[in-house]
């Protein structure tokens, strides 16, 4: 695609055709990605002030069209991407010519994080993995499941059905006895509708 020419319907097709058949991320401009966000803006817009059903439809159906054409695009360009990162990262070096400064960033973060995959996979010892892992969380857990947390009350009169703060239907008898979440029992014990045990 030509650095200056103008985004349009047209012009995607060819792009899309270009990166189809090219091996090699083919040259775009610089503001493609910032052009074709502007041009389907435009295109919506478009849609949105059309009175005529039939230009409507045309219109509906072009926002359609182009943003399939825009994502079969950036998913060939990425694809193109994904395989430089790997090809980097087994020694190659890849054409990057016509990478975009937008791009470079996916290929560099790419190209870092299979780096950092294959060192913690062939370089750090496989048995120091296996005594990390199951150690952790059990220590975390702990603390947050102690039952005893909650207020025991005794019910002193009927209540309607209602959901709770835990999102859980209550419906309290007279004389039940039970554990509630502590800011449930607070307004419960105010209203005379329970009494607290422990």
């Amino acid at each position: 695609m030509d650095e200056h020419e103008e985004i349009s319907y047209k012009t995607l097709r060819r792009l899309q055709q270009g990166e189809q058949t090219s091996s090699v991320l083919t040259k775009i401009n610089v503001n493609f990605y910032q052009d074709l966000s502007s041009y389907i803006k435009t295109i919506e817009r478009s849609v949105e002030n059309e009175k005529n059903p039939l230009k409507l439809k045309l219109f509906t159906d072009e926002v359609q069209n182009t943003k399939k054409i825009a994502n079969s695009i950036y998913e060939l360009r990425e694809k193109k991407i994904v395989q430089a990162a790997l090809a980097t990262a087994r020694g190659a070096a890849p054409d990057l010519k016509n990478l975009l400064d937008i791009e470079k960033k996916l290929y560099s973060a790419l190209v870092e994080q299979i780096a950092v995959s294959r060192k913690e996979i062939f370089e750090e010892p496989t048995d120091r993995h296996l005594k990390k892992q199951p150690a952790s969380p059990p220590v975390v857990d702990q603390p947050k499941r102690d039952p005893n947390t909650n207020p025991i009350v005794r019910v002193l009169e009927d209540t309607p059905e209602f959901i709770g703060t835990d999102e859980k239907t209550y419906s309290l008898r007279k004389e039940d006895v039970l554990s509630l979440p502590r800011e449930m029992t607070e307004p419960l014990l105010k209203k005379g509708v329970v009494k607290q045990v422990k």
